[in-house]
């Protein structure tokens, strides 16, 4: 598969990157070892993952997966929306939660989805130390404020500070925003320089990535294009079309993907290469 550097970066890396926020919806593990193994075997060598997917389910399966490749793959992990500790400690509630998801919404509307969000430096600290012990690495390359927002900018100043620190010390190789284009816009300028990478939803209905030529940043790594096409039962033209349109609205940077089905995802592989812009 075709490599770029993502913009701003000493980053070299595969052209798509995996995205792991559906691997616990496979209910084995291995299952879900072996999506992973589909992924680094089809070229994609860069993992998205966060805290809260799965629970913290999808950083373990990922750390358990890449125990002998780190060196061979980038990971980008998140903090800011936390995993929830009673489902991280004991798995099987995640499972039943799902199970139980629409007659909990109505059962009890105001909590069943609820999540605290927490942006302190001790939220931070938490997060990145269970991150490193959940992903088994000593640092990670890159580090995303998960969805920032403006109210978050108050709590930022120390955490900020804090991040920069253990980008210093080798545990945090590069610092970003992930979520919203035009909120991640916003708070990078806000945030004046500390934040390197920008990994935002894209789509070829909207064009929110467009935002941030305004303000002269690059689309480095993008997301959501497939959503359209989430509908169809078997790998297709529609899909394929998206693919290449994707890939020309982000020529340089990394398009992430994400899929339960690993004939599905060899494809999206396959197309990567194929499918450059011009052709």
């Amino acid at each position: 598969m075709e490599t770029v550097e993502i913009a701003g970066t000493e980053l070299r890396v595969s052209r798509l990157g995996f995205g792991t926020a559906s691997l616990h919806h496979l209910l084995w593990k291995s299952e879900r070892q072996y999506l992973l193994k589909t992924a680094l075997d089809a070229g994609i060598t860069h993992f998205d993952t966060a805290r809260m997917y799965g629970e913290g389910l999808a950083e373990r399966e990922l750390g358990c997966f890449l125990d002998r490749d780190r060196k061979r793959v980038t990971i980008g992990t998140k903090f800011g929306l936390p995993a929830v500790e009673v489902m991280e400690r004991f798995p099987a509630l995640l499972y039943a939660h799902r199970s139980l998801g629409g007659l909990g919404r109505k059962a009890a509307p105001a909590w069943w989805d609820r999540r605290k969000r927490c942006v302190t430096r001790v939220a931070a600290e938490k997060s990145l130390e269970r991150s490193l012990r959940a992903l088994q690495t000593d640092y990670i390359d890159i580090f995303f404020l998960h969805e920032p927002s403006e109210v978050d900018q108050g709590a930022m100043f120390e955490t900020m500070a804090y991040l920069e620190r253990e980008k210093r010390s080798g545990k945090i190789r590069y610092l970003g925003l992930a979520g919203e284009a035009s909120e991640c816009g916003a708070f990078a300028q806000w945030a004046d320089g500390v934040f390197d990478v920008l990994q935002v939803r894209d789509s070829l209905e909207k064009h929110e990535a467009d935002c941030l030529s305004a303000i002269g940043k690059k689309a480095q790594i993008t997301y959501g294009y497939l959503r359209a096409a989430r509908g169809a039962t078997e790998v297709n033209s529609e899909m394929r079309g998206v693919m290449r349109e994707a890939q020309t609205r982000n020529p340089d940077g990394v398009i992430l993907v994400s899929s339960r089905k690993p004939n599905r995802l060899q494809m999206l592989a396959d197309w990567a290469g194929d499918e450059r812009v011009g052709q």
